[in-house]
């Protein structure tokens, strides 16, 4: 999976194509979806940052559908999109901390209590 297929899937989630389905309009947002993408990329998979949405990243599918939801979030908050926002970053929150339960990196349980 690459950059480009995480930003081209935050864009159609939020529906930011024109009428031809062309995504040549949402170029100025590359840049911020590359350092997103990067960001959330490392926080799930401890992934090594890419150098431009062309480049492959090494996480799994599931990880790239967490991290399309996180870039449409913040995509969502730069363009002014007030109910998007709210839906992407639930959806986000909700498969991120699915995902991460998955992998085992967050687990629900009592927290350990020592009598003293």
């Amino acid at each position: 999976m690459t950059g480009f297929d995480i930003f081209e899937s935050a864009i159609l989630r939020l529906g930011l194509v024109n009428v031809k389905g062309s995504l040549e309009q949402q170029l100025p947002f590359r840049k911020t979806a590359l350092s997103i993408i990067n960001e959330l990329a490392f926080d799930l998979c401890k992934a090594g940052p890419i150098a431009s949405l062309h480049d492959k990243l090494d996480i799994d599918r599931e990880a790239g559908v967490v991290i399309s939801y996180g870039t449409a979030y913040v995509l969502a908050t730069i363009t002014g999109e007030t109910e998007k926002q709210m839906t992407m970053l639930a959806l986000f929150n909700a498969k991120r901390k699915l995902y991460l339960g998955k992998i085992g990196r967050i687990t629900d349980k009592s927290p350990n209590i020592s009598g003293g």
